[in-house]
């Protein structure tokens, strides 16, 4: 699969616009599922969450 077709299958698959693709007929539920279960596992790339700095008004 070339680079176009791939990033053409990524935009199928936006969370923002799947569920409307999948009306439309240009993805199936279980293409869209199959997409999900081949995307790689990210959780070591997060950082943890640092506390608000920000000060608190007190009356």
């Amino acid at each position: 699969m070339s680079r176009e077709e791939e990033a053409k299958d990524v935009r199928l698959f936006d969370l923002r616009v799947v569920e409307r693709n999948i009306k439309r007929g240009l993805v199936t539920r279980k293409e869209y599922e199959r997409f999900l279960k081949s995307l790689s596992d990210a959780a070591s790339n997060i950082a943890p969450a640092e506390p608000d700095s920000t000060p608190t008004h007190e009356s």
